[in-house]
């Protein structure tokens, strides 16, 4: 297994997982609670996005997923029944096993979802047939704004040019796709008008993501941050859309929640989401990703295990068992911000309140 260690270690640095001393292996969830497995290949990315939620450390640590370590995944998921599994990064088109990883995933009756910046060299890898663009179920393009200077502002200079080029590419490969954003504020005016590029290029799902306070995004400028009034305003605009078809519809997380209202997911309580780094580092919940104390499993030879003595994510489980949900949570900062909680166009939630006026977001 491929593992590094950074000078002084801390906060969302690589561990060296070798010398941690592993106990069992993990039991597996109950049949179909498993439903995706997020696979980090590579810390390496040509971005540095400044609401990403992965630390600077982390891609600088030049930690990468070797090919044989990632057939061992490929064959644990499909074990659990696991039918989907996305390839990440940093930017995964960049690991030099890319095409060979989407190929072993697929040969293996995966489907294989992407998650990128739109880096030409994806555009390549499938212009080429180097990644036979039927061997993708699904490629999520990062776009939080058809303005390119907003959008470079944010990515840096091409970060626009990068992801329309590439949404163009997979719309004449027939290759389904999502887009993801990131709200930030000044992005907000233009979300309409993002929807709509979206619907009519022939995009499955717009994600729209809270701006992250992990990794990066901890020092993301305040006044970006959406207030929640902003927010809910948001959220409850996306759920009045009732897109009917599947073919396309808007996803956006509640971020915000009363005393009595429940969260509809908790990937931690329910296992139903399985997030593996370049080093073989795991968490059940992709929010903890920058906090490598907090990884109580790790990914070896095929096989999933739990690390000793750190409690990690075992210590978080055994709080929820003993209090509501999200009070032991060190990732909601009091605002129950879960990325698994969402409200979708596609169904109309009943937790309905007159909204404050949101300008630029059609009602």
């Amino acid at each position: 297994m491929a593992a590094a260690t950074t000078p002084g270690g801390g906060r969302g640095m690589a561990r060296d997982v070798g010398s941690l001393t592993l106990d069992g292996p993990v039991h597996a969830p109950p049949p179909g609670s498993l439903t995706s497995v997020d696979v980090y290949i590579s810390s390496q990315c040509n971005r540095r996005c400044t609401y990403c939620f992965l630390p600077a450390e982390f891609f600088s640590s030049g930690v990468k997923m070797d090919i044989e370590e990632f057939a061992g995944v490929v064959e644990w998921s499909r074990q659990q029944g696991v039918t989907e599994i996305t390839l990440l990064g940093g930017e995964p088109s960049l690991h030099r096993s890319f095409a060979g990883m989407v190929r072993l995933a697929h040969g293996q009756g995966l489907d294989v979802r992407v998650v990128t910046n739109g880096h030409p060299r994806f555009r390549r890898l499938l212009a080429d047939g180097s990644v036979d663009p039927r061997h993708l179920s699904r490629v999520a393009v990062s776009l939080d704004s058809l303005d390119p200077g907003v959008q470079d502002r944010f990515r840096g200079t091409g970060a626009w040019r990068d992801a329309t080029e590439t949404i163009d590419l997979l719309r004449n490969k027939e290759v389904l796709f999502d887009i993801n954003v990131t709200a930030v504020r000044s992005v907000l005016d233009g979300l309409p008008a993002l929807i709509d590029y979206a619907q009519q290029a022939g995009c499955r799902r717009v994600n729209v993501h809270w701006p992250s306070s992990m990794g990066i995004g901890h020092s993301l400028d305040a006044d970006q941050i959406p207030d929640r009034a902003t927010w809910e305003a948001l959220t409850q605009r996306i759920s009045r859309r009732v897109d009917c078809s599947p073919d396309f519809f808007v996803e956006i997380e509640r971020g915000f929640l009363e005393p009595d209202q429940p969260l509809t997911n908790c990937a931690l309580v329910g296992f139903s989401n399985l997030q593996i780094m370049p080093d073989g580092r795991a968490f059940r919940c992709g929010l903890l990703a920058d906090q490598a104390e907090l990884a109580s499993l790790v990914m070896a030879q095929g096989e999933l295990r739990r690390t000793q003595p750190d409690p990690g994510e075992e210590e978080l489980l055994m709080k929820a068992a003993k209090a509501p949900l999200c009070d032991g949570c060190p990732v909601t900062e009091g605002r129950r911000a879960c990325i698994y909680d969402k409200v979708s166009s596609l169904a109309i939630t009943s937790t309905r309140k007159t909204a404050p006026d949101l300008p630029g977001i059609p009602a």
